[in-house]
């Protein structure tokens, strides 16, 4: 299954709002710069997105559960 950009974006907004609420925009722009810092630029506007959609959620809910226990990979 490949996830597309948008996808990830999504998915690691609503993790770090979930994790750090009210600061997950921050959580994201510290990644943003750090990828800048090292020459990433896509990934600095990767996480630039990321900041922006944690500053656009309210409060989400847990993330889903890939795999039950018994499933995980050994």
């Amino acid at each position: 299954m490949e996830v597309s950009l948008d996808q990830a974006i999504d998915t690691h907004a609503r993790v770090l709002k979930y994790w750090y609420g009210d600061k997950a925009p921050q959580e994201a722009r510290a990644r943003a710069l750090e990828c800048g810092t090292l020459g990433d630029f896509e990934g600095l506007q990767a996480w630039a997105r990321v900041a922006r959609l944690c500053e656009a959620l309210g409060a989400v809910e847990p993330p889903a559960l890939i795999f039950e226990a018994e499933e995980l990979p050994n």
